[in-house]
Formats: C-alpha cells, structure tokens, sequence
C-alpha cells in the first residue's frame, strides 16, 4: 500500500513540474516585446482563422482590390493635344492607409509653403503619368494585417515595378507605404527623416537668428 502511494505521488510531481513548465513557456511566447509594445508577428496560419474565412485575405481578392485602385487609368482619353482626360479624383484619401495619411500630413507640414515633400506621383512613380499603364502582378507575404503587391507600370516605354505595402484596416485593404523595387525604402522612411531635418533646420535657425530686442530702447 506504501509503494502504491509512493508511485501516485511521483506521477502526480512529474505531471505538475511538467504542466508548470509549458504553462510558463507559454506565458514566455505571450509576452510582448516591451511595454505598450505589440509583437508584430503576424500570420494567417496562427490565429486568424476568421480574418481567413472573410474572403479578403487571398491574391486574388488583394488583387482585385489594387486593380481598383489603379482604376482610373484604365482605358485612357485625350484631348486635342494628346493630353490625358482622367478623372482621378484623390486617391490617397481614397486608398491609404489612415496612418500613412497623417505621417504624410505631418510632412507636408514640416515643409510648410517654402519645399515641396514629393515631386512625382507615387501612384505611377513619375512627373509625367501621361503615357502610363499598368498590370497587378504578385501578391506575397499575406498576413492578417498586411501585405505586399506588386504593380508592373508602364510609361514612355519604360518598364518598371511599383511596390505597395498594404495594411487591412476599416475591412479592407489600404495602402501602407510606397516601396522600392527591393522593399528595403520607403516613404514612411522618407517622411520620417525628412520631418527630422525639418525640424533640425528650424531649431539651428533659431539659434542663429539674433534677439532684436536687446538692440530696443
């Protein structure tokens, strides 16, 4: 009867210490990256089951979404000059993100009526979209809050790859950032280093700039 005992007791100790350690390894995995941080992995194939299920979250939705996007190029018109007739309308408060919105807000802001933030439409990546024409091409990386689409423009003869980092928020997807060809720029980057320079050149010319008021009577 005392050996039984014993041998309960021993399973029961290993079940416990065993049940404590993947409880607290579990914990560990939960545990964000600092305070107020959220762990940025972010997968179909964790938790999101449901984002899944929406219908949203295939190639073939994100690409239908993009080529709506892009709309407006379709099927172009000219004048008389061979100047493009399009109705356009704005589409970055069409069709980016709210957070890439108010980063490009800020900058726009920094620039204040003496710069000029960007000089070329992102949209086309040119000054001159006259000619431009399009085809949505890869759709990678899906998360359930993120992806990548890749736009293969066409402009004057020249071909190139638009790449727009897209962000699912308000049910649908928006544009996030604007990248390079090899996703390693952006504009968000762009728009954070430009409103530190502004802001820099602001502070060295107050320095610079003498106090009149010590020349008053």
């Amino acid at each position: 009867m005392k050996k039984m005992t014993i041998i309960i007791i021993g399973v029961v100790t290993v079940v416990v210490v065993a049940g404590g350690f993947w409880g607290y390894k579990y914990l560990q995995d939960q545990i964000v990256d600092g305070p107020g941080m959220v762990n940025e992995v972010d997968s179909l194939e964790a938790d999101s089951v449901s984002l899944a299920d929406d219908g949203k979250h295939t190639e073939d939705y994100i690409r239908q979404r993009v080529d709506a996007m892009y709309a407006c190029y379709k099927n172009p018109k000219y004048d008389e000059g061979g100047v493009r007739l399009m109705q356009r309308g704005n589409l970055d408060s069409a069709y980016c993100s709210l957070r890439y919105q108010a980063l490009y807000k800020e900058a726009l802001e920094a620039a204040g009526d003496d710069d000029i933030v960007l000089d070329y439409d992102h949209w086309t990546n040119s000054q001159d979209d006259n000619n431009f024409t399009y085809e949505v091409g890869r759709i990678d990386q899906i998360t359930d809050s993120t992806a990548f689409a890749e736009v293969y423009g066409k402009n004057y003869g020249n071909d190139y790859t638009i790449v727009l980092g897209l962000y699912f928020e308000r049910g649908d997807w928006y544009v996030d950032d604007f990248l390079s060809p090899d996703r390693k720029d952006g504009e968000k980057d762009y728009f954070h280093t430009y409103i530190i320079t502004k802001q820099k050149e602001r502070q060295q010319k107050q320095h610079q700039e003498p106090d009149l008021n010590q020349y008053a009577e």
